[in-house]
């Protein structure tokens, strides 16, 4: 028996139970291409390189082909997948805005991949639902190269519309460094109080770079303002004051 059959086999087994993270599932998409070796890496590696299952069936193959492992055969394995469900079942993989699953770590890859090529600041909102799913991206502003803003009113708007679990931000400095400023410190401190009133988790401010991203989360800034910026914050504050 092959040394990988029973990985395989108990993958295989929970296909149905809809349990499998983004890439268990490109694991098993891969194990027609790679009969005899362990999927795992290539998965992980794929994902690191394009974000997301979605961005990765809409590369062309000689993006695929860079990442290391991937050769031609596998390149148009891929791709041939991709075109299939674009022909076949209308799923158009290039309008996938983002990963149905939000996870740390890979939505930081993510938006290394998605982000690359934006040319002017914006900020797009990202709302996660109660069974830990994104399910809607909003894009704030795109109007001008070098500023963004984010008007409270329409902020919260969003918010009662769509009725999120938890928000994540993510924002472009196309001219500049991932560092956050004291604007971003400040517009992420509004938005963490806005959610906080409606009871929503703001889960992640990403800013994307030329020279890398940052991660508010990551760096435990997110965790910072949230304790300094919710409603319970606040009510806390006020009992100790007046316990003085």
């Amino acid at each position: 028996m092959h040394e990988h059959s029973g990985h395989r086999g108990r993958i295989i087994q929970k296909l149905d139970s809809g349990v499998l993270q983004e890439h268990e599932l490109l694991e098993v998409l891969l194990f027609n291409a790679v009969p005899r070796r362990n999927t795992n890496d290539l998965a992980h590696r794929l994902l690191n390189a394009f974000g997301s299952i979605p961005a990765l069936l809409a590369a062309p193959m000689e993006e695929i082909e860079k990442v290391e492992g991937i050769g031609k055969s596998i390149a148009a394995y891929l791709r041939v997948i991709g075109q299939f469900c674009y022909k076949y079942f209308k799923a158009d993989v290039e309008s996938q805005e983002f990963p149905m699953d939000f996870d740390a770590d890979e939505f930081v890859s993510y938006v290394k991949m998605k982000y690359r090529n934006t040319n002017r600041e914006v900020l797009d909102v990202y709302y996660l639902g109660e069974d830990g799913r994104l399910f809607e991206k909003k894009r704030f502003s795109q109007e001008s190269f070098y500023d963004v803003k984010v008007e409270p009113k329409e902020f919260t708007a969003s918010l009662m519309k769509y009725n999120p679990k938890g928000v994540i931000l993510v924002h472009t400095h196309p001219f500049g460094v991932a560092k956050p400023s004291e604007t971003d410190d400040l517009m992420t401190s509004k938005c963490q109080m806005l959610c906080s009133i409606h009871n929503i988790i703001l889960c992640e401010h990403v800013i994307y770079a030329p020279n890398g991203v940052f991660s508010y989360y990551h760096s435990g800034k997110m965790k910072e303002i949230s304790s300094h910026y919710s409603v319970q914050g606040v009510f806390q504050q006020a009992k100790e004051e007046e316990g003085r």
